[in-house]
């Protein structure tokens, strides 16, 4: 799941769907958020704008990326807890062990833990909330879906899978490691009223569904000291002006930025956060040519990379905030091939020659999906691709369910900015043949098998899978990335958040009050 990214530019979002929403401030202004000159930590109000529709507290909804993490993570706690350098730690998990061929993943729970219903935090709770997320038709429902869960005890939670999978670790410190109430998951108002162990608990006065989301501390929450605010409240601002001036004018502590606006933030004596988390590109689905035959050629997906002028997009929609790629593995990963950098130059005469070749010289009809906040780049999408005849229809996608709509497979080729954390990651999360972000199912009989050995080599074969499996995708041209572009998140001069491998947002856990 996401993710999620991508924060992006131009409106912004990630992850989530969107509508258009512009709230008044009913928030803190730095000086609430600061607790005054003489207030402490413990009496602060911490402020956070999010740029995407909320979906609802259901938590088999819940998404990995994107600024909604944010909510979720101030309701439920998760089994294990994924640190801003991306290491993986105990949380509601006091220990965590993986078996050697990894397909056993054991954890023992933390014992005397309390959801805010009064029942108690345990194994049972665990698997019984895994299973709702298998089973609640969310979009991170395919990282469990494969799971056996047992609770042999009131502290063990054993994961079993099929096959070898080295993220069941990262996983559970996702949206599918959340532990909620086990009788909040068949509640019939379960979208409204969350139940769980975490620092917060929900304020149902001072929300209002679709534009603000107030939270007050939990007073028994088993790890105070790492959520220093006593309440924490979430404005949906969909666009980046009202995300801007709602930061001027001191109505929200932090909000996600873009690179169009953050010299204007650095200006205005805002703190920026930057971390560079995502590619940004086409995805070109349906390569086995179901049901756009064109897509299933090798020549019309080289030409699609090729018919784009990277370092003339970085400039235009990045703010020259980014660097060029043409992978989906972020420049730090081992599976990066810098030498391949090159490989589908801008050359829009020997994009037509491969149309040509591969028989769709006409070209074709092609429908793409149209997100507010990602939207900024479909005209560059509809006027080159227009150059090799392909011709672009946009359709409208708003709300909650937007990026469920996507990952139906409705879209084979869309514009997005995904995550990118670590190799094994990147190729699960996009590449296999039931991940999330393989949204039209796509196998290759060259590709599955180093697929099925990333989830259990090491060091030095590890690497070599990683780079074959890259390579793979480069000359295949399974996507057309365009840039590494800088993710920007704007903080008040009260406040202070850490970037997190892998993530648009700081997690909530890292943000502190000066």
């Amino acid at each position: 799941m996401t993710e999620l990214s991508r924060r992006n530019f131009s409106k912004t979002i990630l992850f989530t769907g969107l509508s258009a929403v512009m709230l008044s401030a009913a928030a803190c202004s730095p000086k609430d958020a600061s607790g005054g000159a003489n207030g402490g930590a413990s009496n602060k109000t911490l402020t956070l704008a999010v740029d995407a529709d909320y979906i609802g507290f259901d938590p088999a909804k819940q998404q990995s990326g994107g600024t909604v993490v944010q909510i979720w993570q101030a309701v439920w706690d998760t089994l294990l807890k994924y640190n801003p350098d991306g290491e993986i730690v105990p949380n509601l998990a006091e220990s965590f062990e993986m078996n050697d061929d990894n397909t056993v993943l054991t954890m023992k729970l933390r014992a005397g833990v309390k959801f805010t219903d009064g029942t108690a935090v345990d194994a049972a709770a665990a698997k019984a909330s895994i299973e709702h997320m298998k089973t609640g038709g969310g979009s991170d429902a395919s990282r469990v879906a494969k799971l056996t869960v047992e609770a042999p005890d009131a502290t063990t939670l054993v994961l079993t899978s099929p096959e070898p999978n080295g993220l069941m670790p990262t996983f559970m410190c996702l949206s599918t490691g959340i532990v909620a109430s086990t009788a909040s998951l068949t509640a019939a108002n379960r979208d409204q009223m969350p139940v769980g162990s975490g620092p917060y608990t929900l304020d149902a006065a001072a929300t209002t569904t679709g534009a603000t989301y107030s939270f007050v501390r939990n007073p028994n929450y088993w790890n105070k000291d790492a959520f220093p605010f006593e309440k924490v409240a979430f404005k949906i601002l969909l666009d980046i002006t009202a995300r801007v001036s709602a930061l001027k004018s001191g109505q929200v502590n932090a909000a996600p930025a873009t690179s169009q606006t953050s010299a204007e933030l650095k200006g205005s004596g805002l703190n920026l956060v930057e971390n560079k988390v995502n590619w940004a590109g086409l995805f070109l689905g349906d390569r086995n040519g179901k049901t756009i035959p064109a897509l299933g050629q090798v020549k019309v997906r080289q030409a699609m990379n090729m018919v784009f002028d990277r370092a003339g997009i970085i400039k235009a929609l990045f703010q020259g905030n980014g660097s060029v790629t043409n992978q989906i593995f972020n420049d730090k990963s081992e599976a990066f091939l810098p030498d391949a950098i090159n490989q589908y130059p801008f050359d829009v005469e020997k994009a037509k020659s491969l149309m040509a070749e591969a028989g769709f010289g006409d070209g074709f009809d092609l429908t793409i999906p149209s997100l507010n906040g990602l939207d900024y780049a479909n005209p560059i999408i509809t006027q080159q691709l227009g150059l090799l005849n392909i011709r672009v229809t946009e359709k409208k996608l708003s709300g909650g369910t937007a990026i469920l709509e996507i990952l139906s497979g409705k879209y084979p080729v869309f514009f997005f900015t995904l995550e990118s954390r670590t190799a094994l990651w990147d190729i699960v999360q996009a590449l296999a043949p039931d991940a999330v972000w393989n949204i039209t199912k796509d196998q290759d009989p060259a590709l599955t098998p180093l697929i099925n050995k990333a989830q259990t080599l090491k060091g030095a074969e590890a690497k070599a899978n990683a780079q074959a499996i890259n390579k793979f995708l480069i000359d295949n041209a399974w996507f057309s990335p365009w840039a590494l572009p800088t993710a920007f998140y704007a903080t008040d001069k009260a406040t202070a958040a850490s970037p997190v491998l892998g993530s648009v947002v700081p997690y909530l856990f890292t943000f502190t009050a000066k």
